[in-house]
């Protein structure tokens, strides 16, 4: 047999197994009357077999042809996929055997029309491997027995779990990257019942990123239910309906508790630090210049207070979000909140951070100052899945920005102070003093942030020319639009175009001779779209190359919002995210991450 017809013979043996455990998986999934505590496993089933399919999408269909032409150079690839699938199959088969041992089949389940089973049944006896292979309809025969052993279907299901496994290490860290991202973003809902269920199921499969996404957004769902009772149409929380999570007390911190560094700075979006057990502390403050929501809603604003910072005390190490562990907030009065957040490992109580709108705009800088190629890339990669994955946990900043120079910047280097802080952090190397780390940013700033609900309300920003750049066009004036997801990822396209150009989208200074100028005209809500996207965004492919221009483009463009505001039908609200999502991903994160120096 020639090199040729042998690969075709291998890759046709392969689809067909493949083809066969895809349909095992569906004949289990197709039982309506799962018990109420096995419905984690059902879930389980789910996660494996979307897990399997868009594996096959990746590797079955771009691959095949290639094979064809080259068998030489990939019959080994084949021949490895056709051992895990086979391995799959007899995993299946092994449980329908030992149930038939014990003589106890108790018929099919209600599934309708079997013809697409059959149909797989007839190509599975096409394969060349696997002797007595039963066929899946005699599967499906005993799969309501199976339902009455949990080990048993914990020990399958966790089987199949492992041979994924082993077809994800087949390909590279970025596609197995990507692959979880999608993942996540399709067991993403705000059903609390389903988290639940797929926490469970995570657990038992140990996919701690699938257990942490399930466990923040519970977080979430569960407090936008307790914060909204009785919600009336206008998104108001009467004071009398709204309750306070019976918890709050684990969070609330007093301020006699902190250690502080110097006097604590209680103004607008000020910063300070302090001690607290033995650990460094930075405390966000939080002054609510427009406090008209805050006053309507008293108690709802606290149940979100005590809600968010839940949600940023949970272990979110697993989905590298890039945000500082939260242990409490505190007031300092009616108008004041802050949230207190560990300093990273490592860092020496006391010791500041730098922002990243210090690094874009330090006094007399130098083309050494610019961070290498790569060290921005990184700095990108990590921001833009740090967004992505809280808008996937179902929570809105609101406020990504790193807005203007210091308004009373010092000259000495080793005291950059802004007036304002801004929401991307960095700390110094170990051992080092002010060699910062920027493969290590953390986001902060959440003071206005929300959970992603129809009508929910938080406060606004009041408008300020600097911060105002950074909000999407139809989020800036009085009465703007509603916060969308898409205004995030616009403010995220901002910080990525800094990024690779390293300068301040409105910064005019006189030590960047060689950069363009940009218009002043930043009070115009079109700013970006004037002069940033006609000219300077078009650089990134010198600086940064083509993708990471196309990723800022597409968050600058306008086409996520248009997912929003389209009259294309996405089955639900939760249908649409998952579609935005999965075009953010596609169009930005995963383009994002390919990029290297």
């Amino acid at each position: 047999m020639d090199p040729a017809s042998l690969g075709i013979g291998v890759v046709s043996a392969v689809l067909q197994t493949y083809t066969a455990v895809t349909s095992a998986y569906d004949v289990y999934l197709s039982v309506r009357d799962f018990p109420s505590t096995y419905r984690e496993l059902r879930t389980a089933f789910m996660v494996e077999r979307y897990r399997l399919e868009q594996w096959g999408d990746q590797m079955l269909s771009g691959v095949q042809q290639k094979t064809v032409r080259e068998p030489e150079h990939n019959m080994a690839m084949w021949k490895l996929f056709q051992a895990v699938f086979d391995a799959m199959w007899a995993a299946f088969q092994e449980s329908n055997k030992t149930l038939e041992d014990y003589g106890h089949i108790v018929g099919v389940p209600e599934s309708g029309d079997m013809s697409g089973q059959l149909a797989a049944k007839q190509s599975m006896q096409l394969s060349v491997t696997s002797p007595k292979k039963r066929s899946i309809l005699g599967l499906a025969k005993t799969i309501k027995f199976v339902l009455r052993d949990k080990k048993k279907m914990e020990a399958l299901v966790r089987e199949l779990c492992h041979w994924n496994d082993s077809l994800d290490k087949m390909t590279s860290r970025l596609e197995q990257e990507s692959a979880r991202r999608r993942l996540r973003v399709r067991f993403s809902t705000g059903d609390v019942d389903e988290l639940q269920l797929l926490q469970a199921a995570a657990a038992l499969l140990r996919h701690q990123d699938l257990e942490k996404m399930a466990s923040a957004r519970t977080v979430i769902e569960k407090g936008y239910s307790n914060e909204t009772p009785s919600q009336p149409p206008d998104g108001r929380i009467a004071q009398s309906d709204a309750t306070v999570h019976s918890a709050e007390s684990d969070f609330r911190l007093e301020m006699n508790q902190l250690d502080w560094h110097g006097l604590p700075f209680m103004t607008d979006q000020s910063r300070a630090t302090a001690t607290y057990r033995g650990e460094g502390i930075i405390v966000d403050w939080r002054l609510c210049r427009d406090d008209t929501w805050r006053r309507q809603n008293p108690k709802a604003f606290r149940q979100r207070t005590e809600n968010l910072t839940r949600v940023l005390n949970s272990d979110l190490k697993a989905l590298d979000v890039a945000v500082l562990h939260c242990i409490g907030y505190l007031d300092q009065s009616s108008t004041v909140t802050g949230y207190a957040f560990k300093a990273p490992p490592g860092v020496t109580p006391g010791q500041k951070p730098i922002t990243l709108n210090q690094l874009l705009t330090k006094p007399s800088m130098k083309s050494s100052d610019v961070p290498d190629l790569g060290d921005r890339f990184e700095l990108a990669k990590v921001l833009a899945n740090t967004v992505f994955e809280i808008l996937n946990i179902g929570w809105l900043h609101k406020n990504i920005r790193e807005s203007s120079w210091p308004k009373e910047a010092v000259e000495d280097d080793n005291d950059l102070t802004p007036a304002e802080p801004k929401n991307v952090l960095f700390w110094p190397k170990k051992g080092t003093r002010d060699e910062w780390d920027l493969s290590k940013p953390y986001l902060v700033g959440f003071d206005i942030s929300r959970p992603n609900q129809p009508g929910e309300m938080s406060e606004k920003p009041l408008a300020d020319t600097d911060d105002d750049i950074y909000r999407h066009p139809n989020y800036r004036a009085a009465h703007s639009h509603p916060f969308l997801p898409s205004f995030d990822i616009y403010s995220l396209g901002i910080m990525l175009f800094e990024i690779g150009t390293w300068r301040n989208v409105g910064y005019q200074g006189a030590h960047r001779p060689s950069r363009p100028n940009l218009e002043t005209h930043k009070s115009d809500p079109h700013f970006i779209e004037k002069v940033v996207m006609n000219g300077p965004v078009m650089d990134l492919k010198r600086h940064m190359g083509a993708k990471y221009r196309d990723a800022v483009m597409a968050c600058l463009g306008g086409e996520f919002d248009a997912i929003w505001g389209s009259e294309r039908t996405f089955g639900s609200r939760e249908g649409r995210l998952q579609y935005f999502q999965a075009e953010v991903q596609r169009k930005v994160v995963d383009a994002i991450a390919v990029c290297s120096a």
